[in-house]
Parts: C-alpha cells; sequence; structure tokens
C-alpha cells in the first residue's frame, strides 16, 4: 500500500519535527496520516487531524556530529542522536537503496523490537507502506535512537501455545494485576525482562507454536478481554512485525525475539486478563462505518489502532478485529 500524494506531502513536510515530544512521547503523526489516508480520509480530514496535533510537536534539532560507518554502536539507544541518525539513513538509503538498508537494520535492531513501546518497528512498517519520501530515514532513525534490547531472548523449549503462556500469566498471583516499576511502557517492560525467571517463561512456548498466527491471536484476545493501553501497542506492534518480519535473514531468531517482547510487554501491563469481553464500545460495526469514524477520531492510537485491525483482519480473517476496531472508535 503506498499513502495517496496528499498524505506523503503531508508526512514529508513533517520531517521538520522530532520523533519525541513532550518528554518523551514518540510522534505518531506519520503513522496516523498513513492510516487515516487508508482509511479513505479526506484532505479536509487529513488537514483537521494535522491542525490539531502538529502544534505539540518540537522542532528536529540540527545535526551536530556524524555518525560514521562502523562507529554505530556508540550512537545506539541515544535519543539525543535522532538528528544524526536521521543524516546517516538519508545518506545510506541515497547510495544503497531502501531494501537493502531495511534489510541490514531490520537485522540490527528486531533484538529492540519493543523499544519505544514497539513504536520503533511500527514507525517503520508505516513508512514501508506509505513510501513517504525521507520517512523510512525518520522512522529507522527513531528505532536507532530508541535502541533498547532485552537482556533475555530464551528459545522456546516448553510445551504451550502463546494463549496458554498468556493465560496462565493472568492467572499467576506473582504476576496478575502487578505491574512492574516504570514511568512508561517501555521501562515497565524492561523490569519485568530483568527479573529472576523471565527467561522461563519466554522458553515456556512450544517451539512448534512459535508462529505469528499464534502470538497474533493470543495478543488481540488479551486485548479485547482487557481493553489494556498496553496491549494496544501489542495489536499494532504485530501488525508491524508481519511487514518487517520478511525483512530478517533469520526468520526464527527475529520471532524469538518478537515473542521475549511480547512476553516482557504483557507483564509490564500487570498480566491483564486474557478471557471475555472488556472493550466498552459497541461490536456491532462493519469495515465501512469503522473507516468512516476512524477518521473523525482525534486520538491517534484510535486511528492506528482501527487501521491495524482492518489489515490484520484481511490477513487473518479473525472477526475479533473487526470487533476490537469497532468497539475502539464507538
Amino acid at each position: 500500500m503506498s499513502a495517496g500524494e496528499g498524505a506523503r506531502r503531508r508526512i514529508e513536510a513533517a520531517h521538520r519535527y522530532g520523533a519525541i515530544y513532550g518528554g518523551g512521547l514518540a510522534s505518531h503523526h506519520p503513522m496516523a496520516i498513513a492510516a487515516l489516508d487508508a482509511m479513505g480520509a479526506s484532505d479536509g480530514e487529513l488537514g483537521r487531524f494535522e491542525a490539531q496535533y502538529l502544534p505539540q510537536l518540537e522542532p528536529l534539532r540540527p545535526a551536530v556530529v556524524v555518525i560514521q560507518p562502523g562507529d554505530e554502536a556508540a550512537h545506539l539507544g541515544s535519543p539525543r542522536a535522532f538528528p544524526e541518525w536521521v543524516v546517516y539513513f538519508d545518506a545510506a538509503i541515497a547510495q544503497e537503496g531502501v531494501e537493502p538498508v531495511l534489510r541490514r537494520w531490520v537485522d540490527r535492531l528486531l533484538p529492540a523490537v519493543a523499544a519505544g513501546a514497539f513504536h520503533g518497528a511500527i514507525r517503520t512498517a508505516f513508512a514501508l507502506e506509505s513510501e513517504a519520501p525521507g520517512e523510512m530515514s525518520h522512522a529507522l532513525a527513531y528505532w536507532a535512537s530508541a535502541y533498547e534490547p532485552l537482556p533475555v531472548a530464551a528459545e522456546p523449549s516448553g510445551t504451550l501455545s502463546a494463549d496458554d503462556v498468556l493465560a496462565r500469566l493472568s492467572k499467576d498471583p506473582a504476576y496478575a494485576g502487578k505491574r512492574p516499576s516504570g514511568n512508561g511502557i517501555n521501562s515497565r517492560a524492561m523490569v519485568a525482562a530483568r527479573a529472576p525467571g523471565f527467561g522461563a517463561l519466554v522458553a515456556s512456548l512450544d517451539p512448534d507454536q512459535l508462529a505469528l498466527d499464534g502470538i497474533a491471536r493470543a495478543l488481540l484476545r488479551a486485548y479485547a478481554a482487557s481493553g489494556d493501553f498496553t496491549l494496544l501497542h501489542c495489536v499494532t506492534g504485530t501488525h508491524a512485525f508481519r511487514l518487517l518480519g520478511p525483512f530478517a535473514s533469520d526468520s526464527g531468531a527475529a520471532l524469538v525475539d518478537f515473542w521475549a517482547a511480547v512476553v516482557a510487554i504483557y507483564l509490564g501491563a500487570g498480566a491483564p486478563s486474557t478471557e471475555g469481553w472488556g472493550l466498552k464500545g459497541a461490536d456491532t460495526l462493519d469495515w465501512p462505518e469503522i473507516h468512516a469514524r476512524a477518521v473523525k477520531c482525534e486520538d491517534e492510537h484510535d486511528i492506528k489502532l482501527a487501521y491495524s485491525c482492518w489489515r490484520e483482519w484481511q490477513h487473518r480473517g479473525d472477526d475479533l478485529y473487526r470487533r476490537a476496531a469497532s468497539a475502539r472508535v464507538a
């Protein structure tokens, strides 16, 4: 999917802003514009969204140093280096093209797929879809500057499905309802991943169940059961991983990274319920009505979830995606 010309121009024009604002919040502008455009938003509706969203963003600072090839590791995980990473990726893509750069950097960045609450991977996936000029550089720059790999990515060696792992955690008094300390989704996930026993939880998955469809189903059910805001990011993160996974040189290792991130994020959310229905809105809207409501939403998370659910429903055919999107925009 390529965004329309007007949407691509808006995304490109907003590159005058940085990727972070308000002390650590990730800009959702390029993802929201691409999603709105795909769901049929008019130019006026795109403009309305920008009018309320862009004023909160912060100008992109000039780059002050040069990230030299071979010296990238020194700048990974440095939010202050975002402008330098933009220059770096602009030059790399101009020389090599998008696909070779993306293949090389997906391998390097996937151990930190949860960085920024999946937003680095999500923005990169949306850049791939929208094809907006310069957006891939900004997306990879954000992911690189937010880079924080999990301390453990244990290989699955157990007997459980992804559904089973999350369900057991949701009923375990050691985890259920107990959010780790931290001031955000990513910081709580990192605390969870550093706790004793985290590797065993990741490894409890049956290696034959290490498949994106199964992980996606478990996350969707947990989100629908809880309405948890953290798990919303897991649903949109699943969409991102489906788009980026084919660029990894080792699909199995990439899935292990993603699964470990899912367990960490889920524990960071306090292992919410995986059973029943916890969303408040009506789940009866069909996709045309969901799109019609989504393009009028002001909350970028509503927009992004509706879009990702639509795309994942197209891919997987699970009607729970429609029901979850309906409830969110209703």
